[in-house]
């Protein structure tokens, strides 16, 4: 480091940096060496010439779905990854919003909007003595306008019933974590981000170089 820092006269963080990428960098070649020789591929930016045969009449719904049981490309499923995480960060239902708004609950009022012989069957992690009462904290939720429809006791208290405090996993998580199996099915390393990032811009350059060929 000592060396480093005299050199460049830079500092210690920019050196850590440095390390960093220098080390993320090694780790990318290791990975590139390990998918060229599993895929029989020069460079992984001829993994856009590999794309998984479709059926003629699959349509874009289950495209995905098929994609993540066919392909052995993993271009095609770090872009699919990409496009799934996107999905799943944007998801708002009101299963979503209740689980990242409502925290606890007052026995009484459970109760009271529910079922008092279900009370037994909800995780003892929802019961909040101090909590705001139910209606008040839906009103504060519903204002924040974050969905379309409004957000009924009824709704929290079913919420309540299915899933723990913070429990609730919206599906287009459940393809993100598909595409992650795939993935380290097909390439034996589990996904990272930075190297999807490097899988994209290389075959996305490749592709963009084969657009502009003259001929």
């Amino acid at each position: 480091m000592e060396r480093f820092l005299e050199a460049t006269g830079k500092t210690q963080q920019d050196y850590y940096s440095w390390a960093t990428e220098v080390g993320r960098r090694m780790h990318i070649n290791k990975l590139d060496a390990l998918v060229c020789a599993r895929l029989d591929v020069y460079t992984v930016a001829h993994l856009v010439d590999k794309p998984t045969v479709l059926p003629e009449d699959i349509g874009l719904v289950e495209l995905d779905e098929y994609l993540v049981a066919h392909s052995e490309n993993p271009y095609e499923l770090a872009t699919l990854w990409l496009r799934a995480q996107a999905d799943a960060h944007a998801w708002v239902s009101k299963e979503s919003i209740l689980n990242e708004w409502l925290t606890g609950i007052r026995k009484e009022d459970f109760e009271h909007y529910g079922d008092k012989n279900h009370t037994g069957d909800v995780s003892k992690k929802w019961w909040m003595k101090d909590a705001a009462p139910l209606d008040a904290k839906l009103h504060e939720i519903n204002d924040m306008q974050l969905l379309s429809a409004e957000i009924t006791p009824e709704d929290a208290i079913d919420f309540i019933k299915a899933h723990k405090p913070g429990g609730y996993v919206n599906p287009a998580w459940n393809l993100v974590a598909t595409v992650e199996n795939r993935f380290r099915e097909v390439t034996t390393f589990r996904i990272k981000d930075y190297y999807v990032q490097h899988l994209v811009k290389m075959c996305q350059g490749a592709r963009a170089e084969l657009a502009d060929a003259p001929f």
